[in-house]
């Protein structure tokens, strides 16, 4: 029976699990070579006691990453944004601050569904803001130029987390900025 209310040992308990998951994702680059075994051994816990909390390291990895996007896009400061370019410095304010738990997410193999999952919320709040501004008139294909933008930077983020690519979360962050700048001036109406 998994453990329903949480105290501060349960939580303590979960960290740990998620902590040691996610070294051992950075170091075996997929899902299916962590095994229960090991990860009780290294978090130091009994077999029993990560029953008591998951059902398999599936589950684990589940709750790592939906912590990861719960945290960003459901904070409220977040939701109540409706200026692309506070989204987008609070969006990399996060990453930033957060670099270390993305990059041993993004070094696994079992990244894409993660990736996809922030991208996709990304994308869809950049497009509520623009949907929402009535100075934004040009909407021809906005749908697709903000998924190729998204898209791209989520490959740059990973390529840079996995230390195949010089591009940092900064130079990423300054050219979001810049493109949302010349999205904008190409597409709101002039007063």
């Amino acid at each position: 029976m998994k453990v329903k209310n949480l105290n501060n040992s349960s939580l303590k308990t979960k960290n740990t699990i998620k902590k040691v998951f996610a070294e051992m994702l950075s170091e075996k680059r997929e899902l299916n070579k962590i095994t229960i075994t090991e990860l009780t051994k290294r978090a130091n816990i009994s077999r029993a006691t990560f029953y008591s909390h998951y059902d398999d390291v599936y589950a684990v990895a589940e709750d790592y990453e939906n912590e990861l996007i719960d945290k960003f896009f459901t904070n409220d400061k977040l939701s109540n944004l409706h200026d692309y370019r506070k989204f987008t410095d609070e969006f990399f304010d996060y990453i930033i601050k957060n670099q270390e738990n993305y990059m041993l997410i993004c070094r696994s193999h079992s990244i894409t569904t993660t990736a996809s999952r922030i991208s996709n919320l990304a994308k869809n709040k950049f497009l509520e803001i623009c949907y929402s501004d009535p100075k934004v008139i040009n909407k021809q294909n906005i749908e697709v130029e903000i998924s190729v933008i998204f898209d791209g930077i989520f490959c740059q983020y990973i390529k840079y987390c996995r230390q195949v690519s010089n591009v940092t979360p900064e130079q990423l962050h300054a050219f979001c900025i810049k493109w949302g700048d010349d999205f904008y001036a190409r597409r709101i109406k002039k007063d």
